[in-house]
């Protein structure tokens, strides 16, 4: 029988470049401190746990004002073990199984967790219209994102905390660092480059953030462009652009269409042009990158 409830995905932002730079025992032992503080996170809050998920979890809630305050409770929390959280929200029904929950719902909220940027709670348009006046107060709505098995778009909403930072902070990570020997030759690479700045990425350097703030790692000057506008991961084998913006990032590879990110992602091949913020007519744009994807 389906239930309606309020569930919470939260995941730790950056989990695997923790085990490649701490150490494999040292990065188990601090997720499972930290899983352990978002349980009792979940419990104080009159949610459940209903699965661990490696280096997060799938909690769930009777009412969205739970979730919602589960959640920022355990983004308040992750400056304690200078870690990141990302967290999704959303209600609607779900079948209760051994061990886990089903629906339609559960990938909707899964959805949003894989889509927020380190240290963001993202919440759907059925759970925020179920929060209380001063939560409610909390939420910002930023766009529309698809959701595989969904015809239409899904509301999305940013929940932010008491003390939310400005938005040129709110995608600061923490800064791991460790020697890795070797010269790197061979790996695979991305280059990027711009009117006024360039950058090459490998797994040995596998992350960079892109905007016009000047806490970016490439920054674009462009008023069209976010101050905190897209990362860009070594994930999986390949590069993966994630859009965070407000307009939108463009990528056109070789002759193609441009294709349109907004709040989501995608992997980078070949060489073409990438606009952050308005669609890229040439190499020379102050909002434009080139990019080649190759070996180092």
């Amino acid at each position: 029988m389906e239930k309606p409830l309020a569930l919470l995905f939260v995941d730790i932002a950056d989990s695997t470049l923790l085990y490649e730079l701490a150490g494999d025992r040292k990065a188990a032992a601090l997720t499972q401190r930290v899983l352990e503080d978002l349980r009792r996170i979940v419990v104080e809050n009159a949610g459940t746990v209903v699965k661990s998920l490696g280096d997060g979890l799938l909690a769930c809630f009777p009412a969205a004002d739970g979730a919602a305050r589960a959640a920022l409770a355990m983004t308040e929390r992750q400056a304690d073990f200078g870690l990141r959280l990302r967290a999704g929200l959303h209600f609607g029904p779900v079948i209760a199984g051994p061990g886990d929950l089903y629906g339609d719902a559960c990938n909707v909220a899964a959805r949003l967790e894989s889509i927020a940027r380190p240290g963001e709670i993202l919440a759907t348009d059925d759970l925020v219209h179920r929060l209380s006046p001063p939560l409610l107060r909390r939420a910002r709505l930023l766009n529309s994102v698809a959701v595989k098995g969904k015809a239409a778009p899904v509301r999305v909403h940013q929940i932010r905390s008491g003390d939310a930072v400005p938005e040129a902070e709110d995608n600061a990570t923490v800064a791991l660092t460790t020697s890795v020997p070797g010269s790197g030759r061979g790996l695979p690479s991305l280059r990027l480059s711009g009117r006024c700045t360039d950058a090459t990425l490998t797994p040995l350097l596998p992350r960079v953030t892109v905007g016009r703030d000047e806490s970016c790692g490439l920054r674009i000057p462009s008023r069209r462009t976010s101050r905190q506008h897209a990362v860009i991961d070594f994930s999986r084998g390949g590069f993966l652009l994630t859009d965070h913006s407000t307009n939108g990032t463009f990528i056109r590879t070789g002759d193609s269409p441009s294709l349109l990110l907004r709040r989501d992602s995608t992997k980078l091949a070949g060489t073409g042009l990438i606009g952050f913020g308005a669609e890229p007519l040439g190499p020379d744009e102050d909002h434009v990158l080139t990019f080649r994807v190759g070996t180092a």
